[in-house]
This record gives structure tokens, C-alpha cells and sequence, in this order.
């Protein structure tokens, strides 16, 4: 009889540990994108960054990722404009001699009464790190979120009449097992 019990008992362990398994997505991305649009002398300026990684490790019980870890090549910035872009790079913006990486590392994620989910965690940009919730979407493997950022808060560029201080960074990571 106590054999049976300890055998149930490791059967329920078992199948306690497969229930909350969590396993590595693997972004592909050709199809996915970090994006940011801010307002420079009144008109929307669109960029991108072309190169970064995304680690999520995905809980497949909680149909939720329970970790992500992101890390946005800043040389890869493009706003369409070479002379720009060369300049974003530079010392008084994002300094990409010193500071070569964003990081994002989450804390916890958190499920929203809505169906959404939000990632809480701290941001790197230019060597300040600051907490932030990044609400976002998961439908078939596309992850998708926005972000509203106080560029001012990591030292990205200073005072400006004509360039708004608030950045909206759109993610969009298609991953899958």
C-alpha cells in the first residue's frame, strides 16, 4: 500500500510539472517588429530597428509567456533618413559607442481582467533603467504591444520647442514553438 501511494504521489508531481511547463518560443523575424513614432516640428516621424532578439519563455497551462527578455541593436536604427540615423547615433542621443544595446527584462507578467496582458519590467536605454508595463496582445503566436516613452527619462536628446518628448514604441514578435 505504500508503495501504490508513492507511486500516485510522483504520478501527481509529474503531472503538476507538465501542467505549468514552460517552454522557448522562437521569434521569427522576418515577421516581426520594433517600431517608434514621435512628433518633430509637428509631423509624425516613423523609424524602426532592424536587428534585435527576443527570448520568451512561454507557459503553455497559463496560455501566457512567463519571461521575456529583449535586446534591440540601437546601430540598427532607421528612420528612412541616412543623415538622421547617423545622428540619432551620436553622443547626444543615443550614443551607440557607449550604449550599444536596449535592454528589457520582465519581472512578472500579469493576465488583464480584458483577455490582454501586461509585462512588467525594466527598461535600459542609454544606461538608465526604469520600470514599465508594456500592455500587450497574443493571438496565434503574434505578440503585440504599445508603449509610450519619456525619451527625456533615459537622456535620449534634451530640451526641444519642436521635437514632442513622448516616444510610442510598437512591438510586434511572431514566434512559435
Amino acid at each position: 500500500m505504500r508503495t501504490s501511494a508513492k507511486i500516485i504521489g510522483f504520478a501527481a508531481i509529474a503531472l503538476l510539472a507538465l501542467a505549468s511547463m514552460s517552454f522557448l518560443l522562437k521569434p521569427d523575424y522576418t515577421k516581426s517588429s520594433v517600431a517608434f513614432k514621435i512628433k518633430n516640428a509637428g509631423i509624425g516621424v516613423d523609424g524602426s530597428f532592424k536587428s534585435f532578439e527576443a527570448h520568451i519563455d512561454y507557459n503553455e497551462s497559463a496560455q501566457a509567456p512567463s519571461s521575456i527578455k529583449a535586446t534591440i541593436n540601437v546601430e540598427s536604427i532607421d528612420t528612412g533618413i541616412e543623415g538622421r540615423d547617423k545622428h540619432l547615433r551620436k553622443e547626444d542621443f543615443f550614443n551607440v559607442a557607449t550604449y550599444p544595446k536596449i535592454t528589457f527584462e520582465s519581472t512578472q507578467i500579469l493576465k488583464t481582467s480584458g483577455g490582454g496582458l501586461i509585462a512588467e519590467g525594466k527598461l535600459t536605454i542609454k544606461g538608465v533603467t526604469k520600470d514599465i508595463k508594456i500592455p500587450f496582445t497574443h493571438t496565434n503566436g503574434i505578440f503585440e504591444g504599445t508603449v509610450t516613452l519619456n525619451r527625456l527619462d533615459y537622456g535620449v536628446g534634451g530640451n526641444s520647442v519642436t521635437m514632442s518628448n513622448e516616444v510610442d514604441v510598437s512591438i510586434k514578435i511572431t514566434a512559435s514553438k
